[in-house]
């Protein structure tokens, strides 16, 4: 420092300011010249469900190709608890760098603020979403001993049985659960709840013959439906699933709001600089056109969302209304 009529100065160039300057608190209104070239170094994304399920297998597919697409290592933290809710908080509260990303669920999105009253941050303001990735539709399938073939088999005998078939789901408040809800609701049927502590233990209850039905990711229950161990009997998506062409949606029959899906996207907090959020969307995109990546996603069930940012908008926005709704006649809520 030099002082000059009684005022201390800088002698260092200005950019050697600017650069010890970029990692101060603010520095996210500095130029985009006067930061380190995002990324620098590893990027981390927060999964904030369990190892194994449908989002954490949909999360380590795009890593790789996201990593490339970056030119940095990423690499996938197992944040859970509280469905979703721990993992979620953590990045809500992280630094808005860029090396703390969310690859959040359909619950983290859209199911948590439709049945949590007591969240302690709001999704929809204190993250940036850098857009969606991918989704499985939900099938409705049957135990395979249950005398029904197909959906108004099922729907006549639980009108003529109120309240003695049962459904599994996921566990209480989540996507499958309220899936499960908007069907009763739609088809005014009377099917008992049985929640489950995850899809693979409910998968295993129908199996076993403990319940009678479940609506549930098609990643996860196509090969039992193709083994022929589950039947199928409709696909909770406006289209046919090219996995399974033979089975029908329900809007094909009769009941065309039974629309859900488990789904995927990416989030950063929501301080997070715009020009960090546009490089983590251009890398997210190239991911996508990645030869492995795609003949990945056919191998897991899973299908790329391929929506422009208003619509992706639109989406979410239905989601959460949808959702609202729904746990609002069935009376769910998770406290």
């Amino acid at each position: 420092l030099r002082t000059v009529t009684g005022v201390q100065t800088c002698a260092l160039p200005i950019w050697t300011v600017l650069t010890m300057l970029a990692g101060a608190p603010g520095s996210a209104l500095l130029p985009r010249a006067a930061r380190a070239a995002y990324p620098d170094r590893p990027v981390k994304l927060v999964v904030p469900l369990a190892a194994g399920g449908p989002a954490d297998t949909a999360a380590r597919l795009f890593a790789p190709p996201f990593a490339e697409a970056l030119g940095q290592s990423v690499y996938i933290e197992n944040r859970t608890g509280a469905s979703s809710v721990v993992g979620t908080e953590s990045v809500v509260r992280a630094a808005p760098d860029g090396y703390t990303l969310l690859f959040g669920s359909s619950s983290s999105f859209a199911v948590n603020p439709a049945v949590m009253k007591n969240l302690r941050f709001d999704v929809h303001k204190d993250l940036k979403l850098v857009g969606l990735v991918s989704y499985t539709p939900h099938v409705l399938v049957a135990r395979a001993a249950l005398p029904v073939n197909t959906l108004a088999d099922l729907v006549q005998l639980a009108k003529t049985q109120p309240g003695k078939l049962t459904y599994a789901s996921s566990g209480a408040g989540g996507a499958i659960h309220l899936a499960s809800e908007l069907f009763k609701i739609e088809a005014g049927v009377n099917l008992v709840h049985v929640p489950y502590r995850g899809g693979g233990p409910a998968v295993l209850g129908l199996l076993s013959g403990d319940v009678d039905v479940f609506i549930n990711d098609l990643s996860t229950t196509i090969e039992n439906i193709r083994g022929g161990r589950l039947k199928a009997l409709a696909m909770a998506w406006p289209t046919r699933s090219p996995l399974l062409p033979e089975v029908a949606t329900f809007a094909e029959l009769g009941y065309p709001n039974v629309v859900s899906s488990s789904w995927a996207g990416l989030a950063a907090p929501a301080a997070t600089p715009p020009d960090v959020i546009e490089r983590l969307a251009q890398a997210m995109q190239k991911a996508f056109t990645s030869s492995d990546y795609q003949a990945g996603l056919k191998k897991l069930g899973n299908e790329q969302f391929t929506l422009t940012p208003g619509q992706t908008a639109a989406f979410i926005q239905a989601e959460t209304d949808k959702w609202s709704a729904v746990a609002k006649s069935a009376g769910i809520q998770v406290d």
